[in-house]
């Protein structure tokens, strides 16, 4: 859900900007940066992704034939996705999590499943 999220914003979190659900064209970026911190300077620079939901992933662990043994949402993640509306929390191991109630939706999620037989 939270890569639904507009980012780039520090007014307020209502604006879903990006798809949920799966979708053909992919997402574009021209970014010079990663969430992870390094002084490396990228040369290419442009990603493309596309998002999946939970059930997508879920259906296909499933249909290649994995058996989930578990899945937990969580309300933080391990960098500043939404710089401006997140803040870092040191009792869940200096992750970032919404400012304004970070109940309000999921931030990611941990998913383990194992090949049957």
């Amino acid at each position: 859900m939270l890569w639904s999220v507009e980012d780039g914003r520090d007014d307020q979190l209502v604006v879903l900007k990006y798809p949920y659900f799966d979708h053909e064209e992919p997402l574009v970026f021209d970014e010079d940066a990663t969430y992870v911190e390094t002084d490396v300077s990228f040369t290419h620079t442009v990603s493309h992704s596309w998002n999946h939901g939970l059930g997508a992933i879920v259906t296909g662990l499933l249909d290649a034939g994995m058996e989930i043994t578990g899945l937990v949402e969580h309300d933080s993640v391990p960098w500043n996705a939404l710089p401006g509306q997140m803040e870092q929390v040191p009792d869940k191991g200096g992750e970032w999590r919404l400012i304004d109630r970070p109940e309000r939706l999921p931030h990611s999620y941990t998913l383990q499943a194992v090949k049957k037989g």
